[in-house]
């Protein structure tokens, strides 16, 4: 085979591997639970690709330690592998995953809590832990800003890290998913399990304790934060 014929076949089969990533990243997700019920760990493996950094931080906004939410994302996607058979469709796949992820990661709340309490006094390590990772949820820093601007902007990120430590559990999950992964109160009623006139009363609830808590750190929220009516109406539109 020449040179220009075995450029041709390199063309042609890269061309064929680029076609093939590009239907698997538009592929929904119903069709990808299809094909993974049918044991195509492809399939699966498009699934965690696609969610496990989303997962990831929700785990994270319950948990405040990386190397836990990591575990937690690692046990949540197993779980949803053997239970594919039990997914109904009453909700979208991504909705029905975070569910798995916020029993999950409330369950190991709970039994950090209770291992706590066995030993009579609470350490700092979860409030230190929180740190660490605190800035997977922030939006990078344009290289166009000033050092002052990226300075400020860190600290806000430690700032609002630490905060959400103060909050329970059940209010830091309705935070992480309302504002970072920016999903709806009737998705969020669905994967916490509650009403959406409870997820609305807990969210209220757990920005002004976050308010509260940036205050006592000298920071106060700014102009940025968005108005509740204004966004009960984003999310009728939703």
């Amino acid at each position: 085979m020449n040179g220009v014929s075995s450029l041709r076949l390199y063309r042609s089969r890269l061309g064929c591997l680029v076609g093939k990533l590009q239907i698997a990243k538009e592929t929904p997700d119903d069709q990808l639970v299809d094909a993974a019920r049918g044991g195509d760990r492809e399939a699966f493996r498009e699934l965690v690709e696609r969610y496990q950094h989303r997962v990831h931080s929700v785990a994270m906004g319950i948990l405040g330690n990386f190397e836990d939410a990591r575990d937690i994302t690692q046990e949540a996607f197993i779980k949803a592998h053997r239970n594919l058979g039990s997914f109904r469709r009453q909700s979208s796949f991504y909705t029905w995953l975070y569910r798995i992820t916020f029993n999950l990661a409330i369950d190991e709340r709970r039994k950090r809590f209770r291992h706590v309490e066995q030993q009579t006094a609470e350490t700092e390590e979860f409030d230190r832990a929180a740190h660490v990772g605190s800035h997977l949820n922030e939006p990078a820093p344009s290289l166009a800003s000033s050092p002052d601007r990226v300075f400020a902007d860190r600290e806000l990120g430690r700032a609002i890290a630490d905060a959400m430590t103060e909050l329970s559990p059940e209010h830091r999950a309705v935070i992480t998913l309302r504002e970072i992964e920016g999903m709806s109160y009737a998705e969020i009623s669905e994967v916490v399990g509650c009403s959406k006139g409870t997820v609305m009363s807990r969210l209220h609830h757990a920005r002004k304790r976050l308010q509260r808590a940036l205050m006592q750190r000298n920071i106060r929220p700014g102009s940025a934060a968005l108005d509740e009516d204004e966004e009960k109406q984003r999310d009728i539109r939703q």
